[in-house]
């Protein structure tokens, strides 16, 4: 597993619970606005300091009483071969785990499900459902339909799950907001996540302006009824 970050303690991370959240290194995505370009770009990847495998399990053996969970975010952790068994040895640990993803291996997905590794999905929704318009926001190709995949596999899986879209005016009107609203419906947890610039992977975001409290509140009304909970993170 390529680790290329720890935090030790987050109250955020993982809803309810407190965990640990680490970075796994590498992303099949390119959006301009991720705030981890460290684990991205493929010359920042080269001098990235890595965490040994097993200076991590060192450190949540520590924590056995301590911590509820592991929330294993990136970069994309779907990407790693071992993730599989990277979650079943935090599993036998007695931690709960919390998969991040972008979506684009439902594969994975469905293996991590079916092998009873996983406790919650968080999944990002970048844009509309439209190839075009997801092509916009995350700077590849993409195979659409692997993403509408991933969905339907979330939702039904039994899992807890959230689907979440951080949001700018540059990229998202709130029409397209809408339009994502209504694509996941129905789903049991939809997140508004705010942008906030500063170190971000296109440093032509890094200076762009997020939507006003006023305006991402008004959003979230309109959406609200789409979802069984639907929340602003700032």
């Amino acid at each position: 597993m390529l680790i290329g970050g720890l935090q030790k303690l987050t109250l955020i991370d993982y809803p309810g619970e407190m965990a640990a959240t680490v970075f796994t290194i590498g992303c099949n995505f390119s959006c301009g606005f991720c705030h981890n370009p460290e684990l991205v770009d493929a010359q920042k990847i080269k001098i990235q300091p890595q965490i040994k495998e097993e200076d991590f399990f060192d450190f949540l053996k520590s924590r056995i009483g301590i911590l509820d969970g592991v929330c294993i975010t990136g970069g994309e952790p779907t990407l790693q071969p071992d993730l599989e068994e990277f979650c079943t040895k935090i599993k036998d640990l007695g931690f709960d785990v919390k998969l991040d993803t972008n979506g684009s291996r439902p594969d994975v997905l469905k293996n991590l499900i079916k092998k009873d590794v996983l406790d919650y999905i968080a999944m990002d929704i970048k844009a509309p459902l439209i190839k075009e318009k997801y092509e916009m926001v995350v700077g590849v190709k993409v195979d659409i339909d692997k993403i509408k995949e991933s969905i339907e596999i979330i939702k039904n899986s039994g899992l807890r799950y959230e689907f979440r879209t951080t949001i700018l005016p540059a990229l998202h009107e709130k029409e397209d907001i809408l339009e994502i609203a209504q694509s996941l419906s129905p789903a049991d947890l939809y997140c508004l996540q705010q942008f906030r610039g500063g170190k971000v992977l296109d440093t032509g975001f890094e200076k762009e302006k997020p939507y006003l409290k006023e305006e991402i509140e008004e959003i979230h009304k309109d959406i609200s009824k789409y979802f069984k909970k639907c929340i602003i993170r700032e």
